[in-house]
């Protein structure tokens, strides 16, 4: 039997009834209720994370007309344009879904804060529905300005629902969800919600040089940290022309499918053929990768205090490939100023790739492409080293000059955001 609550998936959002926006034919949002979790731990500082969120909203909802987004009690509320309007709505929920520091967002309508009101607009809203549901009311209390409490309005909801349509009670795992939230002397009702990414806003803990590869881990890398509130600068090694142009084209892709709504980022090219063959030539063979590593280190240290960065940030997980064994990763950190953050240092690759799935990133990550540390790859490439034996090997070079050279002949190229397209009506 079919019905007509629409049912809009979101990219990120967990796939169930009450992570969706479950949205009844005859329900129109006016509003839509933005939640947090960890900013309301803030103490003090509270106020200043929620006006870098309540930026980051603005900006990601910039371009869409008559929207507007103000701080109410303990949430955000985004006032929606004209009814009559409903891609903005959906739109904006698209985009907002992907600000970090977001929980989770409920398309509501306001109504008069009396149960009558609320029950009369719950009822208007389902009426007409042609198949059997189950559901449930979940009432917030922001405030306790009222003359009711929560169950007082679920109880008088509920009843109103079920006399009306005949459907089943189910608190647990309703195939409709109701939610309800007085707050502020205001009340709002709403189908379903609609889960954010959690985390810190960004732009609350500095700024961090990603290294970016191509492949499945960076991505997720990356992603974490800026969940973390961190902004980003990108930086990809590349061996074009003897590796196609495949990982550059990815890396652009990848870098603007993590960027986060309403922020640009920049994204350095680095092309690290040349230096590749005089390490080849000149350096022991078993250590190729591990000098490829820390010259990309190097560097990206020199592109981190370029951009006023903190940190680099890689994908390596211990033990996964031979550079990342224990020893390796100390000889590499090594040449650092700067801390190197790997946030996948403990997981293995299923949980990788599970991430990678969420977040949007697998399907891009998994395309073929040329990777620049498996061109002029060594047959047996050393799983331990030392720092002493790697400034043996790079006696053979001139690092600082490497280093400026590969800075040089970067390319800086802009990373805008990937918006989502608007949903099917």
């Amino acid at each position: 039997m079919s019905s007509r609550i629409k049912y809009i998936f979101l990219p990120g959002a967990a796939q169930g009834p009450d992570s969706a926006v479950n949205v009844p034919q005859a329900f129109t949002p006016t509003h839509l209720v933005v939640h947090y979790n960890e900013l309301a731990l803030k103490g003090k500082n509270r106020d200043w994370f929620e006006d870098i969120l309540l930026r980051n909203l603005r900006s990601a909802l910039e371009g869409l007309d008559g929207l507007h987004v103000r701080r109410t009690f303990g949430r955000m509320l985004v006032e929606l344009p004209s009814a009559d309007d409903a891609s903005t709505w959906r739109m904006a929920v698209e985009r907002l879904q992907g600000i970090f520091g977001v929980a989770y967002l409920l398309p509501v309508q306001r109504v008069e804060p009396t149960l009558e009101a609320l029950a009369d607009a719950a009822e208007g809203s389902v009426l007409g529905e042609i198949s059997s549901r189950t559901f449930g009311v979940k009432c917030k209390r922001g405030t306790k300005d009222f003359p009711f409490d929560s169950m007082d309005v679920q109880r008088h909801v509920g009843a109103r629902i079920q006399q009306a349509t005949g459907w089943q009670v189910d608190l647990d795992e309703p195939s409709l969800p109701v939610r309800i939230e007085l707050v502020n002397r205001d009340a709002f009702l709403g189908f379903g919600r609609v889960n954010g990414p959690g985390g810190l806003p960004t732009g609350v803990a500095g700024k961090v040089v990603c290294l970016l590869s191509g492949g499945i881990d960076s991505p997720v890398a990356a992603y974490r940290l800026l969940r973390r509130g961190a902004t980003a600068v990108y930086a990809h090694f590349h061996s074009y022309p003897h590796t196609g142009i495949e990982s550059q084209e990815k890396v652009r892709e990848l870098a603007s499918r993590i960027q986060p709504p309403g922020r640009r980022g920049r994204l350095y090219m680095i092309p690290f053929a040349d230096l590749q063959r005089r390490i080849v030539t000149d350096c022991p063979a078993r250590l190729r990768v591990i000098l490829y590593r820390r010259f990309m280190v190097r560097t990206a240290d020199a592109v981190a205090r370029q951009e006023g960065a903190l940190a680099l940030v890689t994908g390596e997980s211990l033990g996964q490939v031979a550079s990342q064994t224990l020893e390796n990763l100390r000889t590499i950190d090594q040449v650092a100023t700067l801390p190197i953050l790997r946030p996948l240092i403990g997981l293995d690759k299923a949980e990788i790739v599970a991430e990678a799935e969420r977040i949007g990133t697998f399907a891009t990550s998994i395309e073929p492409h040329g990777d620049c540390c498996s061109f002029l790859m060594p047959p047996n490439p050393a799983t331990h080293s030392t720092p002493e034996e790697l400034a043996k090997a790079e006696a053979a070079l001139d690092v600082d000059r490497e280093v400026k050279a590969l800075l040089a002949a970067s390319e800086v190229l802009e990373v805008a955001p990937r918006l989502p397209p608007v949903s099917p009506q």
